[in-house]
């Protein structure tokens, strides 16, 4: 077969609507990165990133990262995608770019990823966030101010998970504690847990996050955030006898025994004996 039949067949393959077709060209690309690629087929491999299949947009992103040591024209493809009209395409593309490391993975991906931490599939929202914390740690002023104006308004599940990203990233200060205090107030108790996580890695920071804390666990609806705010209140590490006495009530709660240990196990973090 000649190099340019052989190309002729990976990019029909890519191009094809039969997925197994597709991962079959994509598999290839993985095992044989240094496969000479027509124009075609890197244009057909980057609009795999857009793919319906979650199976054959990962694996594009494998081969692309795979390709990009032989081929730079793929990361310059990876880079058109991240302007792509569907979301799926501009995620894809991203995470492509993060696959192929540090030398093509920039700013330019932030406002995919960021976008991505509201997707319905949580595979790809843990996975956006795991980037953006990356992207974080090489560009820690503008992706902390951007994760900060998503966690402050709109979707709630964005918020969250931009609450997560915070934290992993070991923000602090009085804004995130503002941010944190919003989002345990807020309707969604999925939100209301980031920002007990998000408090809770914070450390001894004060009366403000032990407050908020501390408001959880004594009026909170859900039985999961007021176990988390015991939890919470453990690392933070505020000793004051109101947040004691909360914390002993709680340890002694027969109705709800997952509250009691958290409780139990917050007031040994403290020093507390029962």
């Amino acid at each position: 077969m000649t190099g340019e039949i052989r190309n002729d067949a990976i990019a029909r393959d890519l191009e094809d609507a039969d997925p197994v077709r597709r991962l079959g060209a994509i598999t290839h690309l993985i095992h044989e990165p240094a496969t000479p690629l027509s124009d075609r087929a890197v244009a057909a491999l980057a609009r795999c990133l857009g793919a319906e299949s979650k199976a054959v947009q990962r694996r594009a992103a494998d081969a692309i990262a795979a390709v990009s040591r032989r081929d730079r024209r793929v990361i310059a493809a990876a880079r058109e995608a991240l302007a792509s009209a569907g979301s799926r395409g501009r995620w894809g593309a991203a995470y492509a770019l993060g696959a192929i490391g540090a030398e093509a993975f920039a700013m330019d991906s932030a406002d995919s990823l960021l976008e991505a931490l509201a997707s319905a599939d949580g595979d790809v929202r843990w996975a956006a966030a795991e980037l953006v914390v990356r992207l974080g740690r090489e560009h820690p002023r503008q992706i902390r101010t951007r994760l900060a104006q998503l966690a402050a308004r709109g979707d709630p599940v964005a918020r969250r998970m931009a609450l997560y990203c915070l934290r992993d990233l070991g923000a602090a200060g009085e804004g995130v504690i503002a941010l944190a205090e919003s989002a345990s107030r807020a309707e969604d108790a999925h939100l209301r847990l980031a920002s007990l996580s998000l408090l809770r890695h914070l450390g001894d920071c004060g009366d403000e996050a032990a407050a908020i804390a501390l408001r959880c666990l004594e009026s909170d609806p859900s039985a999961g955030v007021r176990c988390s705010a015991a939890i919470a209140l453990g690392h933070i590490g505020n000793r004051a006898p109101r947040i004691v006495a909360a914390l002993s009530r709680a340890a002694a709660h027969r109705a709800d025994q997952s509250l009691a240990r958290a409780a139990h196990a917050a007031l040994e973090r403290l020093g507390e004996k029962r």
